[in-house]
């Protein structure tokens, strides 16, 4: 084994890092540019620099604290749980209540350590549970105590409680979460009762003395989220939440100290590995906050979390790809010391998943825990500056979001009035324009599409036959006095999908001839731009790489594929020698639409020459895409 004394000779000749050193090299190597060219911002402007070091936590004392102790930035325990680290909790919405129980059990013996229950009793977001009977079935053979159930059934969430508190009767079921959640109901559906907060709370101060290691209401984030929140909007509609259920548990005669213990918050996780797990450790710290100023004890100030991988990350094209997606919002949530994390599976965008696409979800917490380890230590990002600078930066940012919304009555104020809908509508509209500009991707679908994919199947189902099979409705009907616009969700590939589908519909599908100019080196850099932004509406690419002598070629080659368009690639150099003429000549050959794959200075007269349409960099590649799809007569 070599000497630690050796090791340390592998670094002589070297001079000791200096930041002013490394800033020069940057701004030498940026050539003039300014060096805040590498400086990016997330969703709310918080600044993400190039480089972090210790002076940027200008603190006396280190403000996340240690592992386990106030304010639990770094997590509720000082040492995870070596063997299960965070729960393992598999969702399941299967509108048989029968399938989805054989699904339960399947996953339980598979290494699934809990389980949430969808249910909707009319089978179209969840289980179709009508009776106290259907709910027996669907968790038949199900051992409480050793796997935690934990609900999602919106505005149906007090009558499911009330059915697992039947159920959990004499057993020690410490983790389960009954889930309550009125105002994610009214963020969700757009209605909640006025009295059932109140309801909720009076729920968990009679379930808590049988069950005190239970939570009993939900804090879910994550409708703000999947309509297109920031990370800060969506820590402000947490926190807003979280303190309106406070008070309702305080005010039925719940202590402080073991208020927040009845609260599980709920975060959705997308694929940036480190703001996501500065989001979660950024709640934990402002959570601690409002706990400390309500009067409660450091011990008392810890927040559970739930962290389930983002719905509006995930892609009907390219589904495969939503496998690497989950890996790195599971990650994300380890990372970041979730409680329990939630893998949706690869197909959550396309149905149900099959037994195949929920062995994905569930094996890759699994091979995450146990082959990577990344429950061995607690917080393993804590110490990283950047991490530590990011959480307190986003933590601030939510703050002030959370005093806005406080300040206007609470999230309920903010809800019925439409405020926070139209904040997150604009931080949505901005997110869409990065999407349709490209200057935000997704994998497969905005860049790099697969034209002949093949999708992974899906589980098809007859939602009314297992309905009407389930006989009539034993629930109370909710109550519907509260009411707001609710949060509609969003897929960041949505708009790029829909252009796909279209073209897909078209027989045969739309393509476009490359009239390259010049050599391979000439058009190859701009020929790869068009073909991959023509692939993201669904559209072929007829002779990419190939060559041309003359313009008399080119128009031979593209009367021979029957396409009414033809792109022009080259160099800037090429288009001011060529590419005038080029257009001029496949407009006599009878080319329809001419499109150039640039941003020439000379535009005006190239359109003089024929050129119909520009493609390039930065522009709204929705309005191009759809622009060429009407030239192909794609409809």
């Amino acid at each position: 084994m070599t000497d630690l004394a050796d090791a340390t000779k592998l670094a002589e000749g070297f001079e000791p890092a200096d930041e002013p050193r490394w800033r020069a090299i940057a701004e030498k190597a940026l050539k003039g540019a300014p060096f805040e060219r590498l400086v990016s911002k997330t969703a709310d402007g918080v600044p993400l620099a190039p480089l972090y070091r210790e002076a940027d936590i200008a603190t006396a004392a280190d403000p996340a604290g240690l592992p386990g102790h106030a304010p639990f930035v770094r997590g509720l325990s000082a040492q995870r749980d070596a063997a299960l680290p965070w729960h393992i909790r598999q969702a399941f919405a299967h509108p048989d209540p029968e399938v989805t129980n054989a699904e339960i059990l399947t996953d339980l013996d598979r290494g699934v350590s809990s389980i949430e229950l969808q249910i909707d009793p009319e089978g179209a977001r969840g289980v179709a549970i009508r009776s106290a009977a259907d709910f027996d079935l669907a968790l038949a053979g199900v051992h409480a105590d050793l796997a935690p159930v934990a609900l999602d059934a919106g505005r149906h969430g007090l009558w499911a409680a009330e059915l697992l508190r039947t159920r959990l009767k004499g057993l020690a079921a410490g983790a389960t979460a009954f889930n309550i959640d009125p105002i994610g109901a009214l963020m969700r559906e757009g209605a909640m009762g006025a009295n059932d907060i109140a309801a909720a709370a009076k729920f968990a101060l009679t379930a808590r003395e049988a069950l005190p290691e239970a939570t009993m209401l939900r804090v879910d984030a994550r409708p703000a989220h999947e309509a297109g929140a920031t990370e800060a909007q969506e820590l402000a509609a947490a926190l807003s939440t979280g303190v309106t259920y406070l008070r309702a548990l305080t005010d039925v005669g719940v202590k402080i100290d073991d208020a927040s213990g009845a609260l599980l918050f709920t975060l959705a996780i997308g694929p940036d590995v480190l703001i996501e797990a500065a989001k979660l450790r950024a709640l934990r710290l402002c959570w601690a906050r409002v706990m400390e100023a309500s009067g409660a004890s450091e011990a008392a100030r810890g927040a559970r979390t739930h962290a389930v991988t983002s719905r509006r990350m995930m892609t009907q094209r390219d589904s495969w790809s939503n496998i690497l997606r989950g890996t790195a919002a599971c990650f994300a949530g380890a990372v970041g010391g979730a409680d329990a994390i939630t893998v949706l599976p690869l197909t959550d965008a396309l149905g149900l998943p099959t037994a195949f696409a929920r062995r994905v979800a569930r094996n890759t917490q699994i091979t995450l825990m146990e082959e990577s380890h990344l429950g061995a230590v607690a917080d393993p990002a804590g110490g990283a500056w950047f991490v530590e600078k990011l959480t307190q930066d986003l933590a601030q940012a939510a703050w002030a979001k959370f005093q806005a919304l406080e300040a206007a009555g609470g999230i309920v104020a903010a809800l019925t009035s439409g405020a926070l809908q139209k904040d997150i509508a604009a931080a949505r509209a901005a997110r869409e324009k990065a999407f349709a500009t490209r200057r935000q991707s997704v994998t497969g679908v905005t860049d790099f599409p697969l034209l002949d994919e093949r999708k992974p199947e899906t589980v098809s189902v007859d939602v009314r036959a297992i309905v009407a099979r389930r006989g009539a409705l034993q629930a109370p009907t909710p109550s519907a006095d509260v009411k707001a616009e609710p949060l509609t969700d969003v897929r960041w590939s949505a708009p790029f999908e829909a252009l796909r589908d279209r073209a897909d519909a078209a027989n045969p599908r739309p393509a476009v001839f490359f009239a390259n100019l010049g050599t391979l080196a000439d058009f190859s850099a701009r020929s790869n731009f068009a073909r991959n932004l023509f692939g993201a509406g669904g559209v072929d690419a007829l002779t990419p790489e190939t060559a041309y002598e003359h313009h008399a070629a080119i128009c031979a080659a593209w009367a021979a594929t029957g396409s009414p368009a033809a792109v022009l690639c080259g160099t800037d150099a090429r288009y001011a020698e060529e590419a005038a003429d080029a257009a001029r000549a496949l407009k006599a050959a009878g080319c329809t639409h001419v499109v150039l794959a640039g941003k020439p200075a000379n535009e005006a007269a190239l359109r003089a020459a024929g050129v119909d349409q520009f493609i390039f960099a930065g522009q709204d590649a929705l309005e191009a895409l759809g622009a060429l799809h009407k030239a192909l007569s794609v409809r």
